[in-house]
């Protein structure tokens, strides 16, 4: 068996823990083992910046409840593999949500997703990099579902394209019809880069050597763009998400049809959403209203 088999047959027969305890704390650790994966990291490669990186984007998917119980799973799991000598250190050791001061996830205005889908693009990494934007604050899909994404996969008679979210649940996410005219100029560029890189597949984005575009690729294009128009708040792929979620509310988008867009399993999850709408109504009043400000 393998260090997680080997973890969770202790758990559970060792220590005692609920059928469902043992369950749910697989489901996290296999989570966790997916994404590290990508990152061509395992249980002892694993560092607690990377930790920090993957509690961040925990936040941005889930409730703070259930990233409090995947970290839990997984210093318990570190525990398991110090006292076995496998590891050294837990990364995760001290990493705290402080859930009383969570704040509201970054959102761009309108006016910088206009700026940031109108830079002057030249090669197909600009063409890339623009589709990668455009699709996901088009969708609101997940980072790890946009790249996963094949040129088989638009059904441009709907507009739509089937993705495999999370616990390999499907759904559609949809993009509009300029949207549809932008991916069908970007196809011949994309194809004309695959046979020059001798690339194979069907990716719909592909990385500078001519395979998938990697995640983490695609967060250091983020951080470049962010640093190129001069922005001091987070950009990050979440942040196009909770763009597209946060503009769909402040235009009347019902919160259950937000929520099946993004494809979240809780209504709690969705939410944030609500609250990040508000504190911009805020923001407007007191900028606007003649006595907001008066003490």
């Amino acid at each position: 068996m393998g260090l997680t088999e080997d973890f969770l047959s202790y758990i559970g027969d060792i220590r005692g823990l609920s059928e469902n305890t043992v369950t749910n704390y697989g489901i996290d650790i296999r989570h966790w083992s997916i994404w590290s994966g990508k990152l061509g990291l395992d249980e002892r490669s694993f560092t607690r910046d990377d930790a920090l990186s993957y509690t961040r984007e925990l936040m941005g998917e889930f409730s703070e409840r259930s990233v409090l119980r995947k970290l839990t799973a997984l210093r318990t799991y570190y525990g398991y593999l110090i006292r076995r000598g496998a590891v050294e250190s837990d990364p995760f050791d001290g990493i705290s949500l402080r859930m009383k001061e969570r704040r509201l996830p970054s959102v761009l205005t309108e006016d910088e997703v206009r700026e940031l889908l109108s830079l002057p693009r030249s090669g197909y990494a600009d063409e890339r990099d623009h589709m990668l934007f455009l699709l996901i604050y088009n969708s609101g899909m997940r980072i790890s579902e946009a790249l996963s994404v094949d040129v088989t996969d638009f059904d441009f008679s709907h507009r739509r394209i089937l993705i495999k979210g999370k616990g390999d649940k499907e759904r559609f996410v949809f993009f509009s019809e300029s949207t549809e005219r932008e991916i069908k100029a970007y196809i011949p560029i994309l194809e004309a880069f695959r046979r020059e890189k001798k690339g194979d597949g069907e990716a719909f984005f592909l990385g500078g050597k001519g395979g998938r575009l990697p995640l983490s690729s695609a967060h250091i294009i983020f951080d470049k763009y962010r640093q190129r128009l001069g922005w001091q708040k987070e950009f990050t792929p979440h942040t196009l998400r909770h763009s597209f979620a946060t503009h769909l509310m402040d235009r009347g988008a019902d919160i259950r049809l937000v929520q099946e867009l993004l494809g979240h399993e809780s209504i709690s999850t969705t939410q944030i959403y609500t609250h990040v709408s508000r504190q911009r109504l805020r923001n407007v009043y007191e900028m606007a209203h003649p006595h907001a400000k008066e003490k």
